[in-house]
């Protein structure tokens, strides 16, 4: 079952890469920005989640 998952995120992740290569310069800056905010609230996330305090 790991693999399915291993194949399907594989697959996945070079229909988005062609997809990506094949959009218009505009388009690709704005899939940057939305993947730097995706990363940032992540980051912010996780760094919330080890830094607070526990009862």
């Amino acid at each position: 079952m790991a693999k399915a998952g291993w194949s399907v995120a594989v697959v996945g992740a070079l229909v988005l890469g062609i997809w990506v290569a094949n959009t218009s310069w505009r388009q690709r800056k704005q899939l940057w920005k939305i993947q730097s905010a995706l990363i940032g609230g992540s980051v912010g996330f996780v760094a919330g989640r080890f830094t607070s305090k526990k009862n």
